[in-house]
Order: structure tokens, then sequence, then C-alpha cells
């Protein structure tokens, strides 16, 4: 589902600012107010909702913008408050109904939660959060409860309320109890109670640990968020602390399960090498790439923030990683990010347009050898993908043996978007793992995919918990480097065998056209300038 045109409902200061934003990321955009009328609305392929707070209100808009839209539009609030499943009652389209929670200031908060009702479909939420990166926001999505999660987390932790969030506290003590309840608790209490609701909001599967953590640093500003911070403090610090404070303040304090878990396996956060996040050694660390030998098994870690971008120095820091693996005699690799937020974003496009014809040709040529030494080799390589998996990121993943995604896991190619084509494989492993239609419609389009559809369509293996993913990985490298290596790299020689080397040929000859053309300059000049381009077709 693609948006061209955006319809903004309401009468308040906010809906004027996302009509704005919408309009500065040059989408055309159509305003009324909460009354109508909708005359230019015939056209939208998006509505959003912002103000009225009272449902029978609220769902008497979103009858009558079912009755005036078109019926592949989606249907949106942007409401903190009101419910989207009874919402998409109101409506003949219950599963292209989602909420897209904006924060105020909306031009300075990146932050957007995006809210699945019990009726919203995969193919709405994803739509709704690719549409947020397209006016260049954030978007973390979430099961509908009471707060989200930006707001449940925030206010179970606070010790004074504006009046706003008085109201909003009161509402959220109706239905969770008197956790909310606002206390005068010291600052390390509150940081407890914060924590308790995190792990709530993820253990009754209302979002994920990484989703969470980005809600929380870009919706209420408390970066490193609450999971990243008890890595940093010691999950078996953190333990004790909210025992004592059980002991001293009663059971809103109750250590979690998946506190106790995590403890109980020894993941006591950066300290032990994981927590809530793996983490990758320290000791003698230099460079984008790290290698963390395990045994049999050899861990290489992505670290160039802050978007892991595929550099010649990222190159380089591969190859010698993989001539390390090979020359130990390791017999399965897992490709992992030492970023929580992210895999891999792709190349780095900026140094890109610093290279001259040669360069780019040498990186492609380098890029290519490495990731087809990794699938004609006995060791097995497994890709750990958590966060944005983009472009490079992506082939990066493709060129792997298996690929594991964390639930929060999304894959796209977006080159067509600058103006050129995928350079490291895209246009070839892409169909050979989704087919020929998901694949021309992912690099036609550069529309991003779920974790979830991802799965669905056969570029991942399988799709677990953020927190779970590492070990998923460890398990599966684990297992193959148990295998026969001489089988396993037939086996693999013999499943790539069919055309791949002429189609990477083919595809650097197109994307060396694409990329000396006009409209490659115009693209990236566009990405980098923050603003839409302009085709020329040369």
């Amino acid at each position: 589902m693609f948006v061209f045109k955006v319809g903004v409902v309401g009468d308040q200061t906010m809906a004027a600012e996302i009509a704005e934003l919408i309009a500065k990321a040059g989408i055309a955009v159509a305003a009324a107010g909460a009354g109508g009328p909708y005359d230019d609305f015939a056209d939208v392929d998006l509505v959003i909702v912002d103000g009225e707070e009272a449902m029978d209100s609220k769902q008497e808009v979103f009858a009558e913008l079912d009755a005036c839209t078109p019926g592949h539009a989606i249907l949106a609030s942007s409401s903190a408050t009101v419910s989207i499943t009874e919402l998409a009652d109101a409506t003949s389209r219950p599963d292209q109904v989602v909420g897209i929670h904006f924060f105020a200031p909306v031009a300075r908060k990146r932050l957007v939660e995006i809210v699945e009702g019990d009726d919203t479909s995969p193919q709405t939420a994803q739509a709704a959060a690719n549409f947020a990166r397209a006016i260049r926001k954030q978007p973390v999505r979430c099961a509908e409860c009471p707060g989200f999660v930006v707001d449940r987390i925030r206010l179970a932790a606070a010790t004074e309320l504006s009046d706003d969030d008085g109201q909003r506290a009161a509402e959220l003590t109706e239905v969770y109890g008197d956790r909310f309840e606002v206390a005068d608790h010291a600052a390390d209490q509150s940081e407890l109670r914060a924590f308790a609701e995190a792990c709530m909001v993820v253990e009754e599967g209302v979002a994920g640990i990484r989703d969470v953590d980005l809600g929380m640093a870009l919706g209420a500003g408390t970066a490193p968020g609450p999971f990243a911070r008890a890595d940093q403090r010691g999950l078996d610090d953190l333990l004790a602390a909210m025992q004592t404070a059980e002991d001293d303040w009663g059971e809103a304090f109750a250590p979690p399960v998946l506190l106790r878990r995590l403890v109980a396996q020894g993941r006591l956060g950066a300290k032990s090498g994981q927590g809530f996040y793996p983490y990758p050694p320290t000791a003698g660390a230099e460079g984008p790439v790290r290698l963390d030998a395990r045994g049999e098994v050899a861990v290489v870690w992505l670290d160039n923030p802050p978007a892991n971008s595929i550099s010649g120095a990222v190159v380089e820091g591969l190859t010698a990683a993989w001539k390390q693996i090979e020359a130990q005699g390791s017999r399965a690799m897992v490709l992992a990010s030492a970023s929580p937020a992210l895999f891999c974003a792709g190349a780095d496009v900026k140094a890109f347009t610093q290279m001259d014809a040669a360069a780019g040709a040498q990186l492609l040529d380098s890029v290519h050898a490495l990731l087809r030494a990794w699938e004609t080799s006995s060791v097995a390589t497994i890709a750990a993908v958590n966060g944005l998996a983009l472009g490079g990121g992506c082939e990066l993943a493709m060129a792997c043996d298996v690929r594991l995604a964390g639930s929060s896991a999304t894959f796209g190619q977006p080159e067509v978007n600058l103006g050129i084509i995928p350079g490291f494989g895209g246009t070839q492993r892409l169909p050979r793992l989704v087919g020929p239609a998901k694949a021309l419609e992912m690099n036609l389009t550069g529309e991003a995919v779920s974790a979830d559809d991802a799965y669905e369509h056969g570029l991942v293996n399988r799709v677990t918990a953020d927190h779970e993913l590492f070990d998923a990985a460890l398990a599966w490298a684990r297992k193959l480097a148990g295998q026969a290596p001489v089988a396993v790299q037939q086996i693999k020689r013999a499943a790539t065998a069919a055309g791949l080397d002429d189609g990477i040929a083919a595809e650097k000859e197109g994307f060396a056209a694409a990329f000396a053309s006009a409209d490659a300059h115009e693209g990236v000049d566009a990405f980098l300038g923050r603003r839409r381009p302009e085709w020329r077709g040369n």
C-alpha cells in the first residue's frame, strides 16, 4: 500500500503540525476539521484523525470517513487514549484502522507509535511504519493497550504530574491498579518502577525490548532505554535492588519473571557479554568489525556507529575477519550487530559519492568476492538480524546460509529511491529466496517489510523475540558446526550454482550504469539534502 496523499482531520494545533510535517516530506495533504467537510478526501491513501477523545464522537468521524474515502485508504487515529479496536468497529474496514501516535512537539520529536488494534492487519501496520519513515520519523510498533508504550512506562515511574499527565495517570490507574498512583519515590525507585513496567510491556506481548528502548529514548527523552540501562547497571545488581524494594515498598517493585530468568541464565548485562542485548568483547577491540572466537563458532560483530553503514573500512574488516575464521578452522560464523538499535542501514552513501569509478568498482568486486566465499565455503553462516537491515545490510544477510530475525527487524532494498540499483547481490539473491514477484516488488518500490512478512516469504528462517535472537543464532551455529564440513560445503555450492555468478556480473554492470546516471546524482543529493528527488530519466 502506497501513500501519495494524506488527509489530516482535526481542529487543534497538533493537526496543523502533522499536516505541515507531511507536506515538508513532499506528500500531498488535504486538511479538514473534525466535522468536515471532506470534499478533498476522495483520493487520499491515508487519513490521520487528531483531537477528539470522546469515543462516540470519534466513531462518528471514522464512520463518515469510511464512507467518503477510497476503499484502500488506511484510517488512523493519533489519539493516545481512544481504543483503535473500538474505532475500527465503526467502519467496514477494521483491518485498515491503525494508530499513528505522534508526540509533541511534532517537528522535533522523532518518535511515532504504530498501534495495532485487534483487527489491524500486518500489511496496514507495516504500511503505517513505512509512511512514518517517509516523513522522517522513527516508528515503533506495539499492540493496543492503555498508555501504549511510552506513556505507560513513563507514568508508572512519575513522581509529579502536569494536569494532562494527571488525568492520563488516573485513567491508567483505573485499568492497571494503584501502581500508577503518584508516589514520592527516590530516583532509583523511579528507575525500578519504569523497568518493572517495561518488563510487563514485553511479557504481555505489547512490544519488544528494542521498540521499548527506542520509544523511551525518543518519546520520553530517557536515553538509554530501560533495558539498555539495566544491562549497563548489571542485571544481578538490579534484581537485588528490586528484591529489597519489594520488601520495603510492596509488590509494585516485584522482580519481573523476565529479569529473574536472564539472571538465572547468567546473562547479567554488559559485564557478562549478554543481558537483554548481546555485547562484543572489548579487549583489544579496534575498527568497525570485531571477531569473537567461541570454540568452533566465530561471531563477527558489525560495529560502525551510528548505522553500521557499509564502507570500505567495513568491507576490509569483514574480509580480514573471514580470512582469520578460515585460518583458525571455525565451522560456523554468526554475523551480528554491536548496536542494539539496528543490524545495518546499508551502504555509506556519502562515502560512495566521494569514490571515482575505479574505487567504486574495486569495492563492488571486494564485496562480491567475500559474499561468494561465504556461500561456497564449508563454514556455515548465520545472520542475526536485529532492527533495520536495509540495502547492503539486507544483502549481507541474504549471503548468509541462515537468517534469523528479531521480532522488530525490518528488511528492505531502498536503492531505487536514490536512482540506483542494489549492488551487493540484491537483484540476484532476493528472487532466489522470496521468488521473482516479491523480489521485484521490493526492489522496484523500495518498501520495507517486517520480520513476520520476511518469514512468510522465505527471506528469513525464523523470527524470535528480540532478547532471544542472539541465543537462537548461537544455537543454530552450534548445530551447523557439528555437521560434516565436506557435505556442508557441497550442499551450499550446489544450492547457489544455478547462474548466480552470471547474475551478479549483470547486476554489477547495471549498478555501474545506474550509478553513473544523472538520476543517481539527483537521488543521492536529494537523500543527503532531505528532499524529494526530481527524476529526469537520464
